[in-house]
């Protein structure tokens, strides 16, 4: 189902699968940031996902001020949502939000229970959240009519599919 209610995320959620797929679309404006952040923290707390995917390849270069208020706000309670698998899509070109967000990852929360996986491609990492699930032709399609087809930029080196399964 693709949910509207926060706008500077493309929001999609799939309760078999029980995955939310979050993607930014918030511009160049960083000011809503947080506020999207915490509503987004309670729609994943609503529909107890399980699995997310954040594609996060138009977001901006995240402040030192928001790095500070992600480590030190919003990643605690995000610690204790029903999160096991999460991937963060991010283009090669960002690897200032990478290394950020690793850092946040590992000195942050060096003992988080949550498996965070980076990709490339969206596509890619929504495969790999959901061990090439039957529904994924129905959610990638469904996300083609509400936002678009998802290309890679073409700038990108498509990914191979992973052919593994995630242990269960």
């Amino acid at each position: 189902m693709i949910i509207t209610d926060i706008k500077e995320f493309k929001i999609q959620y799939d309760e078999p699968l029980r995955l939310l797929r979050v993607e930014w679309a918030g511009g160049h404006d960083m000011r809503r940031l947080r506020p999207a952040l915490e509503q987004l923290h309670r729609l994943a707390h609503r529909v107890q996902a399980t699995h997310g995917l954040l594609a996060l390849g138009d977001l901006p270069d995240i402040s030192a001020y928001d790095q500070i208020w992600l480590g030190s706000q919003w990643l605690p309670k995000a610690e204790r949502l029903a999160l096991r698998h999460v991937v963060v899509a991010l283009d090669a070109k960002q690897v200032y939000n990478q290394q950020a967000i690793e850092t946040l990852l590992i000195f942050g929360r060096p003992q988080s229970a949550v498996d965070f996986q980076f990709f490339r491609q969206p596509a890619a990492g929504l495969q790999w959240l959901a061990n090439d699930s039957p529904r994924l032709p129905f959610l990638f399609a469904e996300w083609a009519d509400a936002y678009g087809p998802a290309t890679p930029a073409a700038s990108e080196v498509a990914e191979p599919l992973p052919r593994y399964g995630r242990p269960r």
